[in-house]
């Protein structure tokens, strides 16, 4: 093969190309601001009875203390059912917030490494990121695929794929004889984040950024679908059974207490507002006892203990190389029976051992 003399871009022209193509990076999911993501804990089903279960129970206190002259003690069980509120959600809005940031280095870590380009007709190194559209990048075994482009050369060139289609061995070349028409991308192409396993070559940028293949990837990624996990599925089901269990044992009580009160005073007590007052005070203090069993029936520390097993969870799997942006995450993987994957390369090593 001929050698070519390759000059690549001046610096006139990078910045041309940067402007008119954008930088190499992959634009971050737009985020909602920090004091909604912190409200978005409260959403949870039993965060929001224990909020109804605390507003019930400072109306008892209320009562408590100035119609029934009790000490200030009484303000007590609100107060601890919402500090347990806050800190189940303050813990696991924290926990979320840390993954986050450290995902966020992560990338930022990625798109700092130094890629080999020809400009000015000199070989130079610069950060990944700084890759634009025209640029002629070198590959050497070894190496990450900075950006999608088209190859000027290559010697004994072998890519792992794996990342895009799940093929841990993709022969590259520039030969139209050796052009795999089957091939999921052209023989004569590279893709950004894959890796070269085997041989070196040179390759002009043809796209960067979120116009890559791995950026529209990236991007098909952020889809929210709002699927609720095993767990969130779970706790809804603890939380209605909770509810209408709490509030079918109040009403059961506050009909058998007015039962009980007729069958022992008679339906007189209607005659005048003197003989309606015992009644009405008996009715609300039947009430007050309703809304203490509601409140009583709600388990305070189960969303604190959620939480923190999901937390600790997360500290593990950190240990161990697996960060994980989501708390949820951790119980969900958990819960997995089956795993469907197509070859060796997606989810192994790319080594088949007996």
């Amino acid at each position: 093969m001929k050698e070519k003399h390759l000059t690549g871009l001046t610096d006139a022209q990078v910045l041309e190309s940067r402007k008119k193509h954008g930088a190499n990076i992959l634009t971050p999911p737009e985020k909602d601001p920090l004091w909604k993501q912190f409200l978005e804990k409260f959403g949870d089903p039993l965060i929001i009875i224990l909020m109804i279960a605390g507003a019930l129970s400072i109306g008892i206190s209320f009562y408590e203390y100035f119609g029934l002259g009790q000490s200030a003690e009484v303000f007590f069980e609100p107060a601890g059912i919402f500090v347990a509120i806050l800190l189940a959600t303050g813990l696991a809005f924290y926990f979320e917030l840390q993954a986050d940031k450290e995902f966020t280095i992560l990338n930022q870590v990625n798109d700092d490494e130094p890629v080999e380009v020809i400009r000015n007709g000199n070989a130079t190194q610069i950060s990944r990121k700084d890759v634009v559209v025209g640029d002629i990048v070198i590959l050497n075994t070894g190496e990450e695929v900075a950006a999608d482009g088209e190859l000027i050369e290559a010697v004994q060139l072998h890519l792992d794929e794996s990342t895009l289609t799940g093929e841990p061995v993709c022969g590259k070349s520039v030969n139209e004889e050796d052009f795999d028409k089957n091939a999921t991308y052209p023989t004569n192409h590279v893709m950004k984040g894959t890796k070269v396993m085997e041989g070196h070559g040179k390759f002009r940028v043809l796209s960067v950024g979120d116009n890559t293949e791995q950026g529209k990837v990236f991007e098909a990624a952020q889809i929210d679908d709002s699927v609720k996990t095993p767990l969130n599925e779970q706790l809804d089901g603890l939380s209605d059974w909770i509810t209408k269990l709490s509030y079918g044992f109040a009403a059961v009580i506050v009909i058998a207490r007015i039962v009980v009160y007729f069958v022992s005073n008679g339906m007189d007590c209607f005659g005048s507002m003197e003989q309606a007052a015992p009644f009405i005070a008996y009715v609300l203090q039947t009430l007050m006892i309703a809304v203490t069993l509601i409140v009583v029936a709600v388990p305070e520390g189960l969303p604190m203990a959620v939480t923190l097993s999901l937390a600790y969870s997360m500290r593990r799997m950190l240990k161990t190389n697996n960060l994980v942006r989501k708390m949820h995450a951790c119980e969900t993987m958990g819960a997995t029976t089956v795993i469907c994957t197509d070859k060796t390369g997606t989810l192994t090593q790319n080594q088949m051992k007996v």
